[in-house]
């Protein structure tokens, strides 16, 4: 768990993980990124075979890093014209790349951007966020998969997505011959407001109860090592790829009064 400073009345507190599961590479990536009073919660999880996977993804977390960090610098602009620039420059640096080494890498990418008072989020795939108010459940973006479609036709209920064969087939990804469609949302932020970002590996293999027993934990780092090891564990042996980011906003404490208000106790770090 991660404090990130008072922010318009409000704490922030962040976390990330990742876990390489029962495959022999990591394709997934996770970055918690902090500016001037911003932040940039970005995750991916690659696709494309042997390297090429982890290819696109590190591409999108070095791209989104990149970018935040020159955002930050800018003086006009907005979160939604920054996301939709991660999203773009990474696409076409993923193909650039893919060219050189004669692959045909692709990722997805969920990302979170918070400030002052509101949160924007995109997504590319089926990496998810989750959105909670006071530990409750509120809404998830939708997937860029077949079977996401298919439950939304009803012709499969959302439970069974998890298991069903053609869960990993995407028609939306960064990477490839056509530029990707990226959806948008956003809300204003208040205390008690969560969010999860989860690769398919953990959200594939937790319930939403699971989710919200995580967001409400007061050891958010800690409650998110539970959540990928539940997963892990219920994935089995050949579990896919895990990662993982948090974020939740807390009211600030109320300021110290007196001379000894500018001396804190500066503990031992990680």
């Amino acid at each position: 768990m991660n404090r990130l400073g008072e922010r318009g009345g409000l704490v922030l507190d962040t976390a990330s993980i990742k876990d390489i599961g029962g495959r022999e590479e990591q394709q997934d990536r996770v970055v918690v990124l902090s500016g001037a009073g911003t932040h940039l919660l970005a995750l991916a999880d690659g696709v494309g075979g042997h390297e090429g996977g982890a290819l696109a993804a590190q591409t999108l977390i070095d791209v989104a890093t990149e970018t935040f960090q020159a955002f930050e610098g800018l003086p006009e602009g907005t979160p939604g014209h920054l996301l939709e620039r991660i999203v773009l420059d990474a696409h076409h640096r993923i193909n650039s790349l893919g060219r050189e080494r004669g692959m045909k890498p692709h990722s997805t990418c969920v990302l979170l951007h918070l400030d002052a008072g509101a949160a924007a989020w995109t997504h590319v795939g089926d990496s998810r966020l989750y959105r909670f108010a006071e530990g409750r459940l509120k809404e998830r973006t939708k997937d860029h998969s077949i079977v996401e479609l298919m439950q939304l036709q009803g012709r499969i209920k959302e439970a069974e997505m998890r298991t069903h064969p053609d869960k990993n087939r995407l028609y939306e990804a960064l990477g490839g011959d056509r530029q990707p469609k990226a959806e948008a949302g956003g809300k204003e932020l208040n205390a008690g407001d969560g969010f999860l970002l989860l690769s398919d590996g953990v959200w594939e293999n937790v319930t939403d109860a699971d989710l919200e027993a995580t967001i409400r934990e007061e050891d958010l780092r800690a409650a998110l090592i539970d959540l990928v090891a539940r997963a892990k564990a219920h994935g089995g042996p050949e579990c896919d790829n895990l990662s993982a980011a948090a974020a939740r906003c807390r009211e600030a404490p109320p300021r110290e009064n007196g001379p000894s208000a500018g001396r804190r106790h500066r503990g031992p770090t990680a």
